[in-house]
């Protein structure tokens, strides 16, 4: 019996104990017939819950006649998980020269560094020689290509105007050192200033954990905000250190490196 069947005739039912019933027991038939109506109800439900159990429990011993005895029937499936990001450490992008693997160990944990171009990878060392020329000494390149691939660098370079910025972008990307690729330096992060003095609020914005400069009185002035210094002055000699616990020097970045 369906259940608009079981409405029906507990409705005729109803209607029939309301019309023989004396008045005083309205109320109470009301309530019967409220009662016969929810269990008409009931029993319906129970019924088409027993017969879907039935209709299951055929589908499962259909399931597993085709598919054996250990196929899992009707088993929740986990909801599925994204694989986690793999995060690759800087060093591992460094190369396997004995120079990319010195790098790579000298820079550990070093994640952002700071180079003043003159004097280090420039053999130019004043804003003066810069309004001519800027010329990359291919062995500071080379290990400006390694810091890259293991650390994230940041370019300054003083010079006294924007002829003095094109000739040192322009000998930049000459060398190939700027672009998106793994040992160059990204465009952006190519910064010049006007005055010596302007080098130290650059340094100190960025945060670096090394700091590489030309010039001692740039180092000096940092020294006393940034954990770590090199100093590069040509005709150091090999190996010299320094009375402050956080400045090194050397006369060029292949000795830093021990190369």
């Amino acid at each position: 019996m369906s259940f608009s069947q079981v409405i029906a005739a507990v409705y005729n039912r109803v209607v029939q104990l309301l019309s023989t019933a004396p008045k005083g027991a309205l109320s109470v038939t009301g309530i019967l017939g409220l009662a016969l109506l929810v269990y008409g109800y009931l029993q319906l439900r129970g019924n088409d819950n027993r017969a879907e159990d039935q209709r299951r429990e055929q589908h499962r011993a259909r399931v597993r006649a085709t598919a054996g005895p250990d196929a899992a029937v009707d088993a929740p499936r986990p909801a599925a998980t994204p694989p986690a990001p793999v995060t690759q450490a800087p060093s591992a992008c460094a190369s396997a020269t004995p120079l990319g693997r010195a790098v790579a160990a000298q820079l550990s944990g070093v994640k952002r560094v700071t180079l003043s171009l003159p004097g280090v990878v420039f053999l130019e060392r004043t804003p003066a020689q810069l309004q001519e020329s800027a010329t990359v000494c291919p062995k500071a390149l080379e290990v400006l290509q390694e810091i890259s691939r293991v650390s994230d660098v940041y370019l300054i370079a003083h010079v006294e105007d924007d002829v003095g910025e094109a000739v040192v972008t322009g000998a930049l990307e000459a060398a190939g050192v700027l672009g998106n690729g793994p040992g160059q330096v990204k465009q952006h992060h190519v910064l010049c200033c006007s005055s010596l003095d302007g080098k130290v609020p650059i340094a100190r914005q960025l945060e670096p954990e090394l700091h590489v400069d030309g010039h001692p009185a740039s180092v000096d002035e940092l020294k006393r905000f940034l954990p770590r210094l090199l100093l590069v002055r040509e005709g150091a000699p090999g190996g010299a250190g320094s009375s402050q616990v956080n400045v090194s020097v050397a006369a060029s970045l292949t000795e830093y490196f021990g190369m």
